[in-house]
């Protein structure tokens, strides 16, 4: 490992803590004044804005280190940042990235809107996998940190949508599921959803560099 490599997992590390502890500060500051029923994990919390704000950061990291900057990253990082905040269903009578915007009667500037969205998004992760996919695997089959870090986060968002809504979930097959259980599950959801951006932080480190 050269000096610059060292340098960059140091620097990697640094942005990735520094933002871990900012957000364990608000989160702190939201528990503290919580009142009775009041959850950490509620809509528009401390959890879920401070992930919103990770993605943001990490929006932020890319384009200020890397040369040359490839769009669908920026472009997948704002919507990830949009979807945690909720911003797909302010803007709209209906979820813009759920089929009822389409099927039901809303306005046409809204399908519209929903149609270019998901074209813009699925353009730009199958122009991320064709021309990244490649680089990505070459790296993991090195071991190299970012690739691995990178994978990890990937990893993660997908468990974590697989435990979000547990007990609907479950409960569609006839399963009954203990309130603390879904508690507890939805906590654990939050927490790896903020964990998300800080390891794509430290990935996106390591694989950029700098511009002097």
């Amino acid at each position: 490992m050269t000096s610059t490599d060292t340098t960059s997992e140091t620097r990697s590390l640094h942005l990735a803590t520094g933002f871990a502890i900012v957000a364990a500060g608000v989160i702190g500051l939201d528990w503290l004044m919580l009142g009775d029923g009041g959850s950490l994990t509620r809509e528009g919390g401390s959890v879920e804005t401070m992930s919103m704000l990770g993605y943001v950061y990490a929006l932020v990291i890319y384009v200020w280190r890397a040369r040359p900057v490839f769009w669908p990253v920026p472009v997948i990082l704002l919507f990830m940042a949009a979807r945690e905040g909720d911003l797909d269903k302010a803007l709209t009578s209906e979820g813009i990235l759920s089929t009822k915007i389409l099927l039901y009667d809303t306005a046409l500037w809204e399908k519209s809107l929903a149609v270019a969205i998901w074209v813009l998004l699925v353009t730009a992760l199958v122009t991320l996998t064709r021309y990244r996919a490649p680089l990505l695997w070459r790296d993991l089959r090195r071991g190299a940190p970012w690739a691995l870090l990178f994978l990890a986060g990937l990893f993660i968002a997908a468990f974590s949508k697989t435990i979000d809504g547990l007990g609907r979930k479950l409960g569609a097959f006839g399963v009954d599921v203990a309130t603390e259980v879904v508690q507890g599950s939805g906590i654990v959801e939050e927490a790896l959803e903020l964990l998300i951006p800080i390891l794509f932080v430290m990935a996106i480190c390591l694989r950029t560099r700098k511009p002097t």
